[in-house]
């Protein structure tokens, strides 16, 4: 736990580290480990050069704390030993490892909102829970940023394509992104906003609400409907959600897929860039599912259904599609 608790400091944890590293220090029996590690990270920062001088209000704040369990030493008092490792565990944990402090005042308690970003490279998907419980499945070469405080607000702001279980609440849950916004209460839904391709929701269950980025156009979806922009227009249909959310489970799946779609999904799943002429393949589709599959059986595949050779470049990771000559 203390490796993981010295990844947190640097900021390097994974999304699954993170949450068992949350869940631990959140744990009343595990207050004394987080205090020695607490105070071996604290030491290190208080011999750094200009400490005192970088955060004085830091610096008070935890001679209080040390003020305090120095006390609680000398009485042997267990409940307020406790209390004070929990106290300081906040306290300090927030201010070394996430940038943000609490300054408690006689009148007022102000919190500074702090920010998270998680990141999935190309050729790879996460899965990750939100603050208010909500599970977040995010595709390949997406981003989602979002607060450490949900108590009064729920949003986020997605780059790419995630797929949302959301937790039940009476703050709204709202979704931002370049298009324009998605509200639900509590749902489960997927939304695609990569650059250059159409923006889509598609909802498996309960309801969502899309407002356009000027607030001058709302749609309301239900289970089964997926709602597209499409030369600036709203298209809703019917689909069925499997087809669009199973990427989570480890499946693509296409249905009657148009060539440059099938091409793009292919792309981002196998971390690759496939160079063809749009024109050769205009009227090309797919139907099929991709799991476990290698790229050379992908492609494999691909050829045996369509008139279409490949080439393959591992060191650049290019495969180059051209049409069979008949």
């Amino acid at each position: 736990m203390e490796k993981l608790f010295k990844k947190y400091i640097h900021s390097v944890l994974t999304p699954r580290e993170f949450n068992e590293f949350t869940d631990t220090i959140c744990q009343d029996k595990n207050a004394n480990s987080v205090f020695r590690w607490m105070k071996s990270v604290w030491d290190d920062f208080l011999y750094a050069p200009d400490a005192l001088k970088s955060n004085p209000l830091l610096w008070q704040k935890v001679q209080k704390i040390i003020l305090i369990e120095e006390e609680v030493r000398a009485q042997k008092k267990l409940k307020l030993y406790t209390a004070a490792l929990r106290f300081a565990a906040v306290v300090v944990i927030g201010v070394l490892l996430a940038g943000a402090w609490f300054y408690r005042h006689t009148e007022s308690v102000n919190k500074e909102v702090l920010f998270q970003t998680v990141n999935t490279p190309f050729g790879a998907c996460t899965q990750f829970r939100l603050p208010d419980g909500s599970t977040v499945w995010l595709n390949s070469g997406s981003s989602l940023t979002y607060t450490t405080d949900f108590s009064k607000q729920r949003q986020v702001e997605l780059q790419g394509e995630a797929f949302f279980d959301v937790v039940k609440a009476n703050a709204p849950f709202v979704v931002n992104t370049v298009y324009g916004h998605v509200s639900v209460l509590g749902t489960a839904f997927n939304v695609q906003v990569y650059p250059d391709e159409e923006f889509a929701v598609t909802l498996e269950r309960g309801s969502v609400s899309y407002t356009d980025k000027e607030e001058e156009q709302k749609q309301v979806l239900l289970p089964g409907e997926q709602l597209r922009i499409r030369n600036g227009k709203f298209v809703k249909r019917r689909v069925d959600p499997h087809l669009f959310t199973s990427w989570k489970d480890g499946k693509l799946i296409f249905h009657r897929e148009p060539f440059p779609s099938m091409i793009e999904r292919l792309e981002r799943w196998y971390n690759i860039k496939i160079i063809y002429s749009p024109g050769d393949f205009y009227n090309l589709w797919f139907t099929g599912t991709v799991s476990d599959e290698t790229l050379t059986e992908v492609l494999e595949m691909v050829c045996k259904a369509a008139p279409v050779n490949y080439s393959y470049n591992s060191q650049g990771r290019i495969v180059r599609i051209t049409a069979r000559k008949e």
